[in-house]
């Protein structure tokens, strides 16, 4: 999708016709609407939003609590008894096709100057091919929202002012909402959520028509089904809670630093996490190199074996069986020509014919002789690799052993740290680390429930799988109502399969989204060398780390927050498959120079087309030097302070 034309009549504080044309050349793809505070930018950007999408759409609301659409001064104008109409007709194109789409709000005015305004709008769409046709779309609403779903707008049409809230500690469902909206996860999900529905419908239809066998079965299945979502439903509940206990213990922990009783035994703490978290990573490095030791080293076991076959090859050898003098082909040659390999002829039976044959009698075959061979060099290298193994394991082992009783020091010194401040004169200190300690218990107590839920999940699977083989067999034994058999085991494994690809899907996007959230935020922020690291987790939670290893993310400022929603928010458009433009209305109002001239450098590469809507003051300097080049259209607004009206105003 990309953005052509638009043309504003009375709406809000544009009164009359106006129009802008927005840039959309690859190279000068920028397009700036500027004006002071009030000139009328965020109704330009709510005019757009309403041509698309109109007040709601699909229960999402997107025109709330900001007044009167029709424009006061064109109402001011009309006679009394008049029709004034408010509308916005905006171009676009996409795919190869040209896209005209029009909303009209019309109302008639009142003897005392009010204005009565119909309920609802009028939208309108038409559509030109490439070949020059034109013509009307029957469903305006469902093919807009094809083209760009409301529901992923505010990812693409965006306030500037509330950019940074995917970036607050407590915005993991809205991050995870997003990436599930433009990443179209939910077509996945409510395929498997209506394949789900069919499944039980079957097995309820199934139920009633099997015998006592099949349907205590199936019952058992789908009990066991019930509390494999419990257990699901569980475990993102637990999830959240350790993302809420997290939160606080960094709360209280940043309350301690700075708090001059304590801020040097935080400071020692902060340390001695840090190093804990890189040696309980180290060990679980070792464990996995352990684990990869013990799966490939099965020539460890089968050494005695490998001894004696060495042993039983060498004595042959020595013996000279192996290799033999003379290649078995080679005498078969002379035997079957009759001459000797002197060149003398000799006859059937002679002392020189029953020489040959004992030879071939006593000797390998050519092809065992040459896998007899191999296998001696193979055996030998094994003996070799058992060697090194055994070393591997060893330098292992004793790293692991080291590791334990430093990790154990480690932990003797955090324990420490707590009592001293548990043990504080001051009530204030004691209390915080208590609650500390106690919201440390909870996440353990929630990992460990987690564990158990897993395990609890696996076991109704592997259950579930048993019940299924007794299911077929129930079925074949009864031999009715094949068919509907047939649908459920089609409708069940669907659902299975794609409750599989979906979360496969899930994960390998969040990882993508996670890699392009780094690499932008890293273009982005000022302070590159601070900021190690983006995490993406598997509970969706946008965590920013420092070169510490510690999680910035609550001591961010409100500008690198902005900065971080904008990188995800790019990140997301970059990876999914959505082609639209990134329109911002005061997108840089709460950032530094430093932040506002690293996005202008590189915020046009991310988008195929860039409108933004600002102040003069937030694009000045080097941001606007950074993004001169890529300006292909340009327009201030006027405010008439006389009429309250805005004029747009083309600069370029």
């Amino acid at each position: 999708m990309k953005l052509e034309r638009i043309t504003i009549e009375n709406f809000r504080q544009y009164c009359g016709k106006q129009r802008v044309a927005f840039a959309k050349d690859d190279q000068k793809r920028i397009t700036i609407i500027h004006g002071i505070n009030g000139a009328g930018k965020t109704s330009f950007f709510l005019a757009i939003n309403w041509c698309l999408y109109g007040k709601s759409v699909e229960n999402i609301k997107v025109v709330d609590n900001v007044g009167e659409l029709m424009s006061k001064e064109a109402v001011n104008q009309a006679a009394a008894g008049e029709t004034v109409r408010a509308s916005v007709d905006l171009s676009f194109l996409h795919n190869g096709d040209r896209y005209q789409i029009k909303r009209v709000l019309q109302g008639v005015k009142q003897l005392d100057g009010s204005v009565s305004v119909e309920e609802t709008d009028t939208f309108t769409m038409m559509r030109t091919r490439a070949d020059g046709q034109a013509e009307r779309i029957n469903n305006p609403i469902g093919t807009m929202n094809s083209i760009l779903p409301a529901n992923v707008r505010e990812y693409f049409l965006f306030d500037g002012e509330k950019i940074d809230n995917f970036a607050k500690p407590e915005a993991a469902s809205q991050v995870k909402q997003a990436i599930y909206l433009v990443l179209k996860l939910e077509i996945l999900e409510r395929a498997r959520r209506h394949l789900e529905a069919v499944a039980t419908e079957y097995r309820k239809e199934l139920k009633n028509k099997s015998g006592q066998q099949l349907r205590d079965l199936l019952e058992e299945e789908e009990k066991a089904r019930t509390e494999i979502k419990k257990a699901k439903d569980r475990v993102i509940e637990l999830h959240q809670e350790i993302e809420s206990a997290e939160r606080k213990i960094a709360e209280i922990d940043k309350r301690l630093r700075e708090m001059e009783n304590t801020n040097i035994l935080q400071q020692q703490r902060d340390r001695i996490e840090r190093e804990l978290r890189q040696r309980r990573t180290e060990m679980e490095e070792i464990v996995n190199s352990v684990r990869d030791l013990g799966t490939s080293g099965y020539f460890v076991v089968a050494e005695a074996a490998i001894k004696k076959a060495v042993l039983l090859l060498e004595e042959k050898r020595a013996r000279g069986e192996i290799p033999s003098d003379f290649r078995q082909q080679f005498i078969k040659d002379l035997i079957g020509k009759m001459i000797c390999v002197c060149g003398r002829p000799f006859s059937d039976g002679s002392e020189e014919h029953r020489t040959l044959l004992a030879k071939i009698s006593h000797g390998l075959p050519d092809a065992l002789q040459d896998e007899v061979l191999n296998s001696c060099a193979v055996l030998q290298a094994f003996e070799e690799r058992t060697e090194k193994h055994r070393a591997d394991l060893d330098t292992f082992m004793r790293r692991r052993s080291e590791l334990i009783d430093i990790i154990k020091i480690l932990e003797e010194e955090l324990d420490d740290v707590s009592r001293q401040l548990k043990g504080s004169p001051l009530e204030e200190i004691s209390k915080l680390e208590r609650k500390r300690e106690n919201y440390k218990a909870d996440i353990q107590e929630y990992t460990l429930e987690i564990g158990s839920l897993h395990t609890r999940m696996e076991e109704f699977n592997r259950k579930i799988v048993e019940l299924k083989k007794e299911i077929d067999r129930a079925r074949r034994e009864e031999k009715r109502e094949a068919l509907l058999s047939t649908k459920l085991d089609l409708a069940q494994r669907s659902a299975d399969a794609i409750g599989e690809m979906y979360q496969s899907f899930a994960d390998d996007m969040r990882e993508k989204i996670q890699d392009k959230t780094k690499e932008i935020f890293k273009k982005l922020v000022w302070k590159e060398s601070h900021f190690q690291d983006v995490k993406l987790g598997p509970d969706f939670n946008l965590e920013v780390i420092d070169r510490y290893g510690y999680s910035a993310r609550p001591e961010l400022s409100a500008g690198e927050r902005q900065v971080l929603s904008l990188s995800f928010i790019m990140a997301m458009s970059r990876i999914s498959d959505e082609e639209a433009p990134l329109v911002m209305d005061t997108p840089f109002g709460r950032l530094s120079s430093h932040h506002r001239n690293a996005i202008c450098e590189h915020l046009p590469g991310l988008t195929s087309q860039l409108v933004l809507f600002v102040t003069d003051e937030e694009l000045r300097d080097e941001a606007r030097q950074n993004l001169e080049s890529r300006i292909g259209a340009e327009y201030r607004l006027e405010f008439d302070s006389r009429t309250s009206c805005t004029e747009i105003v083309e600069v370029r």
